[in-house]
């Protein structure tokens, strides 16, 4: 499994102005509304709030994997974020965030929730694949830059 698989350029938001933890979650069920992978923001938002509220995503080193499951969508779907300045996400090592990987999952492939998060997080811990995204200066060479991490290239 690849990320690059569910990640499309329309989805990658480089240096968005965003105040705290719910102006996150609200832009990405707007922005998987606007883009078609949901109808129903609202649900959305609020299935990203309720795993929230069991654990914050915010799993240490300037990184949130904010995620729920949908009925709404058929296919998992990445929203890569980064902030334009870091914010307080309730992370585990309490250091805020500025890199977001939102991660909406079919309700019906219960599955690949674990292997979506799994794959998150291996990615997330190559430095290649963090400095990618912290100097990516567009979509486009981000998702290209991402494929060869993915298929085991580094780049410099």
């Amino acid at each position: 499994m690849k990320i690059t698989d569910h990640l499309k350029k329309e989805n990658i938001f480089l240096d968005a102005a965003l105040e705290n933890k719910p102006d996150v979650l609200k832009y990405i069920s707007d922005v998987c509304a606007q883009n078609g992978i949901i109808n129903d923001p609202e649900i959305l938002n609020n299935g990203l709030i309720q795993r929230e509220q069991t654990m914050s995503t915010g799993v240490g080193g300037g990184i949130a994997f904010p995620h729920t499951a949908s009925r709404q969508t058929r296919h998992a779907n990445v929203v890569l974020i980064r902030l334009a300045k870091p914010i307080d996400f309730e992370s585990l090592d309490h250091q805020p965030v500025d890199i977001i990987l939102g991660l909406i999952f079919p309700e019906s492939d219960p599955g690949i929730h674990v292997r979506m998060l799994a794959r998150v997080s291996r990615l997330c811990q190559n430095p290649d694949f963090l400095n990618a995204i912290k100097h990516a200066e567009d979509a486009d060479l981000l998702i290209e830059q991402i494929k060869i991490i993915e298929n085991g290239t580094s780049f410099h």
